[in-house]
């Protein structure tokens, strides 16, 4: 057993009518729904056994500023009546073998750049000896640098279970990662608002990054998930996180919201609190 100091959000859910579709749409997430219906979900079909356990990469996804994993894992550590949830820890290696992420236990030194965060775990199909993990992370403060060729290699499962608490299996599971077309489109500021400044939004397959500044410092966290893009159809949606920063009096927010390129978006919206609404175009 480990002591485990790992960010993520828990997330169980049952089989629905949507879940027959493809990967991931348990997570709720329009962005990804989006994106996995236009084919940007890969389908891997990679198994790997270690320690006991078989995991199978059934599918990736990854875009711009995202990454996803759906894994079908398959071990004796799995009763149905026990099990609630279970999260990994692993290395992400470009095709240079650089590791350009990681998401490590507080045991264990920090390697990498640390790119994602936030990461989301759900639990789906869980049965005896097998269930499925879904996760997803976003990268809100830089673009993801190209997958092609990369390899992520989980090191460690922690299941976690209402009589022994949490088991942790060290283990060796290596999948090579061959992502899709990733697509991007820029956009700028229409207008100009009074102590709020764009500085970044790029739009991509499942998600859309947004960095901008404000002329003040907040420190209530939750100030920044009352953002909102809002598209032409005055839908809103919301940031899962934010990497934020003060300087100076001054506070830059940066921001990965569920909404994607396939979607209709010639003109879109940010919505600050306390600021008039930033009107974003298309970048020519």
């Amino acid at each position: 057993m480990a002591t485990i100091a790992l960010s993520s959000a828990i997330l169980l859910t049952n089989d629905t009518a949507l879940a027959k579709l493809q990967a991931f749409l348990g997570f709720n997430d329009s962005g990804l729904n989006t994106a996995s219906k236009n084919g940007d979900v890969q389908y891997v079909g990679q198994s790997q056994q270690s320690e006991d356990i078989k995991i199978t990469m059934e599918h990736f996804f990854s875009d711009a500023y995202r990454l996803g994993l759906q894994l079908n894992i398959e071990t004796e550590e799995i009763q149905m009546d026990d099990l609630y949830f279970i999260d990994m820890e692993y290395l992400l290696y470009n095709a240079q073998g650089e590791v350009i992420d990681a998401h490590l236990s507080d045991t264990k030194p920090i390697a990498g750049p640390l790119m994602f965060s936030g990461n989301s775990y759900q639990l789906k199909n869980l049965k005896k000896n097998a269930a499925t993990l879904e996760m997803l992370a976003d990268s809100s403060s830089k673009a993801v640098p190209s997958l092609d060729g990369a390899r992520i290699a989980i090191e460690t499962i922690h299941f976690h279970t209402n009589k022994e608490g949490v088991i942790s299996v060290d283990g060796e599971w290596a999948f090579d990662l061959q992502p899709g077309n990733i697509e991007t489109q820029d956009f700028v500021a229409e207008n100009e608002v009074v102590g709020l400044e764009l500085l970044q939004a790029t739009l991509t397959n499942g998600s859309m990054h947004i960095s901008y500044k404000i002329n003040r410092n907040v420190k209530d966290e939750n100030y920044y998930f009352d953002t909102a893009l809002i598209n032409n159809s005055n839908v809103e949606f919301f940031p899962n996180g934010a990497n934020i920063e003060y300087v100076d009096g001054y506070t830059t927010i940066n921001s990965v919201f569920p909404y994607s390129i396939w979607n209709e978006h010639d003109t879109l919206s940010l919505s600050v609190d306390g600021y008039e609404k930033l009107r974003l175009i298309k970048k020519e």
